[in-house]
Order: C-alpha cells, then sequence, then structure tokens
C-alpha cells in the first residue's frame, strides 16, 4: 500500500494548485459577471421605458384598459412605472444606489406580472428569473465594477487620509461593508 501513496501524494499537491487557480480565475470573473447580469436587465427595463415614452397616448390607454393596477389611477400608474424603468434601469447599469435600483425593479416587475391578466407562461417564467436576479443585486449589491464601489473606495481613502468629517463612520454611509 506504501507504493500506492507515492503517486497520490505528488498528484494531491498538483490537483490542490489547479483548484486553487480555477477559483482565483472564477472569482476575477465576479465583477464582470454582475456588471453584464446589471446591463442585461437594464437593458431590458430601459426599452420597455423607452417604448412607453414613444407612445404615451398608448401607454396611458393600455394602463387604463389592460393593466390593473392596484391603488393608483391609471395615468399615476403609468408615469410611476415609466420612471422607474427609466431612474432604475440607469442607475442599475452604472451601479449607483445599485440595492436600491434592484429594489425597485423588483417591485415594478412584480407588480406588472401580476396586474397583467393575460400574461403567458412563458412571460411569468421569464419575469421570475428577472426578480431572481434583482433579487441577487438587493442581497449582494452591485459589485465592484460599480458607481457605489468607486464611492466606497473613495470614501474610505479620504477617511484613511484623515479628510472624514467627525462622527461620520463609513458603516453610517455603507451598511454591510
Amino acid at each position: 500500500m506504501t507504493q500506492a501513496s507515492g503517486p497520490l501524494n505528488r498528484a494531491v499537491p498538483v490537483v490542490v494548485s489547479a483548484y486553487r487557480r480555477i477559483i482565483r480565475v472564477l472569482e476575477w470573473l465576479i465583477p464582470v459577471f454582475d456588471l453584464s447580469v446589471r446591463l442585461y436587465l437594464a437593458h431590458i427595463f430601459w426599452t420597455g421605458g423607452m417604448v412607453k415614452l414613444s407612445s404615451w397616448i398608448s401607454t396611458v390607454m393600455l394602463f387604463t384598459m389592460v393593466y390593473d393596477v392596484p391603488l393608483l389611477p391609471p395615468e399615476i400608474a403609468a408615469y410611476l412605472a415609466t420612471a422607474i424603468e427609466l431612474g432604475g434601469s440607469l442607475l442599475l447599469a452604472i451601479g449607483l444606489a445599485g440595492r436600491w435600483a434592484a429594489l425597485a425593479l423588483f417591485g415594478l416587475n412584480i407588480v406588472a406580472s401580476l396586474s397583467y391578466g393575460q400574461l403567458s407562461e412563458a412571460a411569468l417564467q421569464e419575469s421570475f428569473y428577472w426578480g431572481i436576479l434583482f433579487l441577487y443585486f438587493v442581497l449582494h449589491g452591485p459589485g465592484l465594477l460599480s458607481a457605489d464601489a468607486l464611492l466606497r473606495y473613495l470614501y474610505r481613502r479620504k477617511q484613511a487620509t484623515g479628510g472624514a468629517e467627525k462622527g461620520v463612520s463609513v458603516q453610517a454611509a455603507f451598511p454591510g461593508k
């Protein structure tokens, strides 16, 4: 049995080293993944907002006759949905207030899915996947390739050089980081 342990003893460090290299590459790709998913979602909702703006009378008519948005008058719902789609998409794309933008778009996604009764099973499934991706950003944040990360870096750098005001901490400005 000592003969078999010789090759095994040599193979284990090689396998562990290869595994560590793979993990480093995958961890390096996380910010790129975050950015690509943010841009994908932002593009979808930006396009929806631009379509609403391109024919505002049709949009208000759809909110009046087709979409059953609870609690809000149709015109207010149309304005609000369009503002969330455009503003949330822009903020999500650049990663500024990324958690809040993702949360707003997540809520809009739910309301849109529930208020349009004629949604196909495939569209409902797609909406579900978008919701999961939005929740990822609500819980995880927009990632390292974002305006939030840049602002956090600049704030910490300023604080480290003694330029931060008294009584303000990084934890207060960026909870959870």
